[in-house]
């Protein structure tokens, strides 16, 4: 198969190029703004005065946006880039800062921790995420989403990594906009009243609500954890026990929700609906519910980045059954990433299961089709046990 004779395909590549560009080279904003937009202005030139889509200084320049719109895209999502971040404010120890919770994270054994968005620090209005960690052995209730504080702990540099060939953490937080953080202790803030509810935070509640009630039901500790874990997503409650257990076995995926539980969920919608296909606009119907109801979930467990991933493929395997017509894999794939997620956040290039997950899905739909053509037993038991 030429993979390169699919647009999408060829797309997506030049995008990645150009966001691998801006991670290694440091740009202007409105330089590069400028820049794409009087590429778009030649693209529109050449369209008009050529009329042909298909000529060579055509694809050279619709090439160059791509690479260049990766680039900014990539340039654009880094927040200290931005004016009002929180780096590029004077500001004194006796200062006030605002912080707002954007996520709740899995506590360590000495701290529950936490990302902060800042929103202001004394008079100035700012823009930011840091790492939060509350000792916990201090009195009190944990933070939710969308919670809000004020505090004067001083902003310290993340810790870097000590031991030779040890998890890099400082450099993983640099890498999803996360420079600093601080140590709160639990008398050292105060919580404000005046918080907004977000989706995020919406979502949350209902995810805390459905945890709530699952824990009055007679599950062990283990069980609990694992069910909250499929379900929604959320692996905190897992033993490490139980958690090694799992990846000895070789099956540490299923934990975290991906695109098996998501497509597990889209055939299961996709049957309930059915009954649908008999009225007038069933099928379209059908495909606005199917979409709704995956992001739906998608939201409820968390957002995460496999979350993502999985439900923005199966979103366009929804279309694809809505047209009833055989689909390209490797369009989807490459859809899945250009349209959605890097523009969205190009980040996610930079992240191993990000890396690991779309390796694994591309090589599958490469390798199976020659493996299946290697060898085509005529007995169908044979046959299925080979393809499976």
């Amino acid at each position: 198969m030429k993979l390169l004779a699919f647009i999408p395909i060829r797309l997506t590549l030049l995008l990645i190029l150009g966001i691998l560009i801006g991670k290694f080279f440091s740009f202007d904003l409105l330089y590069l703004g400028i820049f794409i937009g009087a590429l778009f202005v030649l693209l529109s030139a050449i369209f008009l005065f050529e009329k042909n889509t298909k000529s060579l200084f055509f694809g050279i320049v619709s090439a160059l946006i791509f690479v260049f719109l990766g680039t900014y895209c990539y340039t654009n999502a880094q927040p200290i880039n931005h004016n009002n971040h929180y780096t590029k404010i004077t500001y004194t120890n006796s200062d006030l800062w605002s912080l707002k919770i954007k996520d709740v994270l899995k506590p360590n054994p000495f701290s529950y921790r936490y990302y902060a968005t800042v929103k202001g620090i004394g008079q100035h209005p700012t823009t930011g995420t840091i790492l939060i960690s509350i000792p916990k052995d201090s009195s009190g209730e944990q933070f939710h989403i969308d919670d809000e504080f004020v505090t004067r702990t001083k902003l310290t540099d993340i810790y870097p990594t000590l031991n030779p060939h040890q998890f890099d953490y400082k450099n993983y937080l640099k890498n999803v906009g996360i420079y600093h953080q601080m140590q709160i202790e639990q008398h050292h803030f105060t919580i404000t009243s005046r918080s907004r509810t977000t989706l995020k935070g919406i979502a949350s509640s209902v995810r805390n609500h459905i945890i709530s009630k699952l824990k009055k039901e007679s599950f062990g500790e283990d069980e609990f954890g694992v069910i909250q874990a499929l379900l929604l997503g959320q692996r905190s409650d897992i033993s490490e026990e139980t958690y090694t257990n799992y990846q000895k076995a070789g099956a540490v995926h299923i934990l975290a929700v991906s695109g098996l539980h998501i497509g597990i969920l889209l055939l299961l919608i996709q049957f309930l609906l059915s009954p649908l296909k008999q009225i007038p606009k069933g099928r379209t119907i059908i495909l606005l519910l199917s979409v709704l109801f995956l992001w739906a979930f998608a939201f409820i467990a968390g957002l995460s980045a496999s979350i993502i991933r999985a439900t923005t493929m199966f979103t366009f395997v929804a279309y694809a059954l809505y047209l009833n017509r055989p689909s390209n894999t490797f369009n989807i794939l490459a859809l899945s990433i250009l349209f959605i997620l890097l523009f969205i956040d190009p980040n996610l290039l930079f992240q191993v299961g990000f890396q690991m997950s779309y390796a694994a899905v591309f090589a599958i739909l490469w390798i199976f089709p020659i493996l299946k053509d290697l060898w085509f037993p005529k007995n169908k038991v044979v046959r299925y046990f080979w393809q499976l």
